[in-house]
């Protein structure tokens, strides 16, 4: 429908302009709409002088203006005259606005789906080219779906008493066109299969709907041509292409040239002065002899531009020549280096929270400093790696003829930093427990990271409060202090524990280290009112030495090589870490750990990790017992994990209970799909033991357990975690899920 624009000259004599006419009045006349912003669109003042045809004119002119509003379907113009002059009105019909919007006839698609296609909002204006482009809207998710005979219409209400209309599309889906076949013409070198596996649209198998996409065909002729340019035919194309509709299935033929087969010959680069000749040559991708194939001569023209960038020159032009003799490609690479490229400004957009410094801290590329492609990613990652953006870009601009240039980078904060909790629980033996607990990774906006965990009620009386400066005294060396008096609950017994301590670290001349020291002292004990009844242990290690207070002064140092492209969801980098432990006082052993993560990103949005974790704990000397509580207990989540199997569930056994190993080795093995920064699905394999001596290692002996899981980062929750695992060599082999909550490895 084509909204009707009029203009009606009444009284106005059709003969030559001799005459002048005065514009007496104007004026509007709308049911619901502003008639001053009519008029005042409209551009026409009483007094004016107009001969009859700039009157014609100027009518045109202000009914065009008015329509452009967007708000009326007609615009009238009319007219009265009277002696020598003219009254005009101006009479608008408004467009309706939408109440509602509802949807007929729909079974293969889902009804939120045709609402995210429309987007209609309550109150809009209604136009005719909304309904229409709307319209297309469900029409396009259909076709995108193989439903080509899909027909859409729509019905609209009558106006209401505030002008609105509910808008209903009826939808008749019909069938989905599916593929019977594709034929290739034209294909002497590669069979309809070779070429047929790179397309979208397939034909019909039974494990496959083929449902006819057209949308995808088009770029399946583009598929076509470059899988020939792959191969050597860089002169293939797509000649024509029929495709034949019998009740709900499609026949498509497709007519190929394919042209001659060519190979790449000598390869000639020049304007090189900065870059060495041999460095260059490093980059080229493909070798004489070789079929000619458009992917790898691109990838080698990305990587000299490339090594370029990275030594500041992004200015620099490379442009391939290619020299075609016989079935030959020769190519050149005439470069024009240019000057380097310098940073003049550095600035951050999109902090509202965070403060600059913060930000600014993590950055590599400073002001003076030449432009490094790797130093830009190296800033992009170590900003998103604090946790507090959901994403971090870059733009820059060309700040002078010169060739220096200004670094934006755009965050996007986070809408909640942090995570929170609290609750209130009841037992019969504890009776009514409340707690508190507040995890703040970015207190104030300046980085520092904060925690509090308050619990009371009963026989539990939990406290554990911390503190983190990552940049003390603005250098890049963190410190801490955490105190804490906590019950940790095991399978038998629990453990209470006074303690706290002080940690510094500080980054290492190895790129991506950094060195950890803390220094804690505890006291801890079990209660003996707090082991289980029925616990009769008969061999030497058992939780009955644990009962009386035992004091220990713990250093720690470790050090970490972190890599990963993020820290929380990763999939590409590597991250290892060697720990030590060295307990003194009434409790005496070292503890070494060794724990490796390797990431390898694999296609699109998939990934492998593979991880090893070692561990032993020993005394000083043959009479220094280690704790029941510091020996290694695998199973479960967390970084002594092993899923399919119950936390702590794994190790030497005594009376039937877990006493855990002085000697540990985990394997890891997941397969990721990270859909995004804050949601991925895994697939995992684990298997790992503990024994009472590092001599009882084997390879044989490990516990094994694999399953699926899915992690997920929510505000105010932090990262939550889901593993179901199926564990092999329990007593009784099944399943078992895993909750988790914060870090997972």
């Amino acid at each position: 429908m084509i909204p009707l624009l009029t203009a009606l000259f009444l009284a106005l004599p059709v003969q030559p302009d001799t005459g002048k006419i005065v514009l007496l009045s104007v004026s509007a006349r709308a049911a619901t709409a502003d008639s001053v912003l009519v008029v005042r669109t409209a551009g026409l003042s009483h007094g004016e002088l107009f001969t009859p045809a700039a009157l014609r004119t100027g009518l045109e002119d202000a009914v065009r203006r008015v329509y452009g509003l967007g708000l009326f379907s007609q615009v009238n113009a009319e007219t009265s005259r009277v002696a020598d002059g003219v009254r005009v009105t101006f009479v608008v019909e408004e467009f309706p606005k939408l109440k509602s919007v509802a949807y007929e006839g729909f079974r293969r698609v889902r009804k939120k789906d045709l609402e995210s296609k429309v987007k209609a909002k309550e109150g809009e204006i209604l136009t005719d080219k909304k309904v229409f482009d709307w319209q297309q809207e469900i029409l396009k998710l259909y076709k995108e779906k193989g439903f080509l005979l899909v027909k859409v219409e729509h019905e609209m209400t009558k106006p209401d008493s505030l002008g609105q209309v509910t808008l209903t599309y009826k939808i008749d889906e019909g069938d989905p066109v599916r593929i019977r076949s594709i034929e290739i013409t034209g294909n002497d070198h590669f069979t309809d299969e070779q070429i047929e596996i790179k397309l979208t649209n397939r034909q019909k198998r039974w494990y496959r709907k083929a449902n006819l996409k057209e949308d995808e065909f088009v770029k399946d002729l583009d598929r076509i041509v470059d899988f020939y340019k792959q191969r050597g035919f860089i002169d293939a194309k797509v000649i024509d292409y029929d495709m034949k509709f019998d009740r709900g299935w499609a026949s498509i033929t497709i007519n190929i040239s394919e042209g001659g087969k060519y190979y790449f010959g000598n390869v000639t680069i020049k304007g090189d002065s900065v870059m060495k000749q041999a460095d260059l040559r490093k980059l080229v991708r493909y070798q004489a002899g070789e079929p000619y194939n458009t992917k790898l001569a691109q990838a080698t023209l990305q990587d000299l531009f490339g090594i370029y960038s990275e030594e500041g020159y992004i200015y620099a032009q490379v442009a391939p020549v290619e020299n075609i003799r016989s079935d030959t490609v020769d190519i050149t690479y005439e470069i024009t280096e240019g000057l380097p490229a310098k940073v003049r400004l550095v600035s951050v957009e999109g902090n509202e929270q965070t403060h600059d410094k913060v930000i600014r801290r993590e950055i590599s590329s400073l002001p003076g400093y030449t432009f490094r492609r790797s130093e830009i990613m190296r800033s992009q990652r170590d900003i998103f790696n604090l946790g507090f953006f959901d994403d971090v870009t870059l733009d820059y601009r060309r700040a002078d003829t010169t060739g220096t240039i200004d670094l934006i980078y755009k965050v996007k904060e986070k809408s909640f930093f942090g995570t929170v909790g609290a609750g209130v629980t009841y037992s019969a033996t504890e009776g009514v427990t409340g707690y508190v607990e507040l995890q703040q990774p970015n207190l104030f906006g300046r980085g520092q990271r904060a925690n509090i965990k308050v619990e009371k009620g009963g026989k539990v009386g939990n406290l554990a409060l911390g503190f983190t400066e990552p940049w003390l005294f603005d250098r890049p060396i963190s410190a801490g202090i955490d105190v804490s008096y906590l019950t940790s609950t095991y399978d038998y017994y629990d453990k209470r524990e006074l303690g706290g301590g002080f940690s510094f670290s500080r980054p290492l001349p190895l790129d991506y280290t950094r060195g950890y020291l803390t220094l804690r002292v505890s006291d801890a004990y079990v209660p003996p009112s707090l082991i289980k009844s029925g616990y009769s242990p008969t061999g030497p290690f058992n939780i009955y030495q644990d009962t009386v207070h035992k004091t220990a002064f713990t250093p720690t140092v470790s050090f970490t090589r972190d890599s990963r492209d993020y820290i929380y969801n990763a999939l590409s980098g590597s991250s290892t870490t060697y720990q030590l432990d060295l307990s003194v006082g009434d409790i005496r052993f070292h503890r070494h750990i060794f724990d490796m993560s390797q990431y390898f990103p694999l296609f699109w949005r998939f990934g492998l990790m593979a991880r090893t974790r070692l561990g032993y704990i020993t005394g000083f000397t043959s009479a220094d017992t280690v704790p029941i509580y510091d020996r290694f207990t695998p199973g479960g989540t967390g970084l002594d994990g092993i899923r399919g199997y119950g936390e702590r569930s794994i190790g030497p056994r005594d009376a039937g209970y877990v006493i855990g190993g002085k000697a540990e080795a985990i394997f890891s093995l997941e397969y990721k799909l990270r859909v995004s920064h804050q949601l991925s699905f895994l697939t995992f394999a684990d298997a790992g033991n503990t024994w009472n001596s590092i001599n009882q290692f084997s390879f044989s002996d490990m516990k094994r357990g694999a399953g699926v899981g899915v992690r997920l980062e929510i505000p105010m929750l932090g990262l939550i975690g889901f593993d179901f695992g199926y564990g092999f060599d329990r007593d009784n082999p099944g399943w078992e899920p895993h909750f988790q909550i914060g870090r997972t490895f």
